[in-house]
């Protein structure tokens, strides 16, 4: 476990964002988004599950694990993410509407419009596509990387 309580944690994991690590992000605000990939089960999933005693399935699901993959060949691995549509609303729930919420932004043009944090300086991106639709996506820890090749051309 690593210091955010998280089992199975990549070792290049962040958690918490820095002032450098803003820096960092910071650079990415307008890159294209090429794609996105969401894995089955995420990261924060057992957790969930030991705290509340009921099983995380594809309907209840609210975290995802996924792969943001950028124009500019940044590979953002985002791990434990909730998407919401704006600040005040609930995050959206099931893995068949984050999914079709994401495919939908993918289509219109999906871009990173701005990298913020939250209270407790967890990671905050904006997403937003050619119709100005945004969405937030709370991310409970990340890795960034570079990509050679999209999941569907491999």
């Amino acid at each position: 476990m690593g210091n955010n309580g998280l089992q199975g944690e990549p070792a290049d994991f962040n958690a918490f964002l820095t002032d450098e690590l803003w820096e960092d992000l910071v650079t990415l605000e307008g890159t294209p988004v090429e794609t996105i990939t969401i894995w089955e089960t995420s990261i924060v999933d057992e957790d969930l599950e030991e705290e509340s005693g009921v099983p995380v399935t594809d309907e209840n699901r609210v975290f995802v694990d996924l792969d943001l993959y950028l124009a500019n060949q940044t590979l953002l691995e985002l791990y434990g993410a909730a998407l919401l549509p704006d600040e005040q609303s609930d995050p959206i729930v099931g893995m068949d509407a984050i999914s079709d919420t994401l495919s939908g932004l993918v289509e219109n043009g999906a871009y990173l419009q701005e990298v913020s944090s939250d209270e407790e300086d967890r990671l905050v991106l904006v997403l937003a596509d050619e119709h100005d639709r945004t969405y937030l996506l709370f991310v409970t820890g990340w890795s960034e990387s570079t990509w050679e090749t999209l999941p569907d051309e491999e």
